[in-house]
């Protein structure tokens, strides 16, 4: 929103306070006379450098009193108020002022012009300005490069910085460490190497920082191997270097690597924390997440909403109320309870450790909801076969105009499957698709195919998949084997056992269910054949696992 003009009120009233200001600084009021305007406006500007409107209110106020205007030394100072403010059109104002003085080609004005308009996320005026500046030094590449990360165009920050290297303008390492977490975020891996090769072609000197940066990207990247070789040839390591090594490890599985790392670091902070009970969590390890969260209260370490939610997802994958009803508790008792996603994530852990009632207790209880909690709530009515109660609250939420998502329509889908709610089924998979334009996934065929199968509408079932405008894929065909094989429909369950194997050749259970088909036909050549087969591919049923 553009920033008013103050009334004239206002300004005479300002006029009056700077009068003063001015006096108590010696400067002469009114300021015609002043030998040095510039010292007058950079005064007034760092009184009121907390509130950026006022500063450039005072700048107008300075300038009726008589005061010449501003000069190269006083518009930094008045560009950068002008770019608190979040207003383009004040800095077009001073940007039309330092024209109007002459004093564009000035290096310092120059690249406060294009920190301003960045700051106001004009960034096509900043690159302007930038391009019309001659002498560019490493501040005025630097303050354009962020523009372009502030705005995530990393496509045009990348460009810009290969102008830069052919300008001969030499990066420093703050430039490049922004420019590899660019790489590390993005996962691009290539353009984190030709910045590494530069590095090292150029002989910059790399410091802590731009080590830790290479080892973060690398690590992000999932290159360990290169990581873990930067890592071995620091001197000194940091908790910034150790703590993008654990992550590493731990976003690519390798826990024992991450502990071991994690173990030799004399300081620890949250993020390194939250990693190694993250990779717990997610490693169906979830008892040595919460043991590994107890040493983190031990050792004074303050968790933080990733921990939290780490945490959460460990107690749901053990099951244990009682557990959940802890976690709850500290999550209510240190604050946590007014976030969002952990609300969220606690609604899914209380149906996931058995009580539908708390679930329904932790939603009821909060006061903002997104989509997410919805679905949450909706799939945990479907956990416990509860579809009446799922399609009831997805008829609240839309009344709360809440836009449904494909997860709210799969988690749906699958309560009516649960309930055998065949109808309601129906009708929700052509509104998903008519009435919000949400194209079916795999999830969503496999879904009504179980649904129908289950309620031996196997023919509508077939229908259905040959109607996909995806190809079916095991998953989809393996619902309607699995129904084949319970209501006797042998034909068709060999059918879909055909179009499994020939997906997945080596899918075990559909040449066990595929034998035992031509067994119930008294087809024993057939079955004969299937059996021999997965020996030829080396198939075998896992022992003591049923496929029906």
């Amino acid at each position: 929103m553009e920033a008013r003009a103050p009334p004239l009120e206002s300004l005479s009233r300002h006029h009056k306070q700077l009068h003063a200001h001015l006096l108590r600084r010696g400067y002469p009021f009114p300021p015609a006379d002043c030998p040095e305007p510039d010292r007058a406006y950079l005064s007034v500007l760092r009184a009121a450098v907390t509130a950026p409107v006022l500063a450039l209110t005072a700048s107008v106020c300075l300038r009726r009193a008589g005061l010449p205007v501003p000069g190269r030394r006083a518009f930094p100072a008045l560009l950068r108020a002008a770019a608190r403010t979040r207003c383009a059109g004040s800095v077009g104002s001073v940007h039309g002022l330092v024209v109007r003085v002459g004093v564009e080609d000035d290096r310092f004005v120059g690249t406060a012009l294009v920190g301003s308009y960045a700051a106001c996320r004009r960034v096509g005026d900043a690159r302007r300005v930038f391009e019309g500046m001659w002498d560019r030094d490493l501040v005025a590449w630097g303050v354009m490069l962020d523009s372009y990360f502030q705005i995530q165009d990393y496509k045009e920050a990348f460009l810009l910085l290969n102008k830069m290297k052919r300008s001969r303008v030499v990066p420093d390492q703050v430039i490049l460490a922004t420019f590899l977490s660019t790489c590390g975020h993005t996962r691009h891996l290539r353009s984190g190497k030709i910045i590494h090769t530069y590095i090292l072609v150029s002989g910059i000197f790399i410091d802590a920082r731009l080590s830790s940066a290479l080892i973060n990207m690398y690590a992000t990247c999932a290159d360990m191997e290169m990581a873990k070789k930067l890592y071995n040839g620091m001197q000194r390591k940091d908790l910034v270097s150790s703590t993008a090594m654990v992550c590493g490890y731990a976003k690519n599985g390798k826990i024992e690597a991450a502990r071991s790392i994690f173990n030799g670091m004399p300081d620890k902070d949250v993020v390194s924390w939250s990693a190694m009970i993250s990779v717990y969590a997610e490693s169906n390890q979830p008892s040595e997440a919460l043991y590994m969260f107890k040493d983190m209260q031990e050792c004074g370490v303050t968790p933080d909403e990733i921990t939290i939610l780490s945490v959460i997802s460990a107690c749901a994958n053990i099951g244990s109320l009682d557990k959940a009803r802890w976690i709850h508790s500290f999550v209510v008792n240190h604050g946590f309870c007014k976030i969002l996603s952990i609300c969220n994530a606690l609604i899914d852990m209380f149906s996931k450790c058995g009580s539908l009632a708390l679930a329904l207790n932790m939603f009821n209880a909060m006061p903002r909801k997104n989509v997410i909690t919805w679905t949450s709530m909706i799939a945990a009515f479907a956990t416990h076969g509860d579809g009446r109660s799922a399609l009831n609250l997805f008829g609240q939420m839309k009344s709360e105009g809440i836009e449904p998502n494909a997860v709210t329509f799969l988690c749906l889908l699958s309560a009516c499957c649960h309930a055998g709610l065949v109808d309601e089924g129906r009708s929700l998979f052509k509104c998903m698709v008519r009435e919000y334009r949400i194209e079916p996934k795999h999830e969503h065929y496999g879904c009504m195919v179980d649904l129908m199968a289950k309620s031996k509408l196997l023919q509508e079932a077939v229908d259905l998949i040959e109607s996909m405008h995806i190809i079916p894929n095991v998953a989809v065909w393996g619902s309607l084997l699995t129904a084949c094989w319970m209501h006797d429909d042998l034909e068709l369950g060999a059918f879909a056992a055909k179009k499994i194997l020939e997906l997945d050749p080596n899918h075990d259970g559909a040449y066990v269910i595929l034998s035992k088909i031509h067994a119930k036909s008294d087809n024993w050549n057939n079955a004969r054949e299937a059996r021999g087969v997965m020996k030829v591919h080396g198939v075998s049923k896992e022992t003591g696992c049923s496929w029906v």
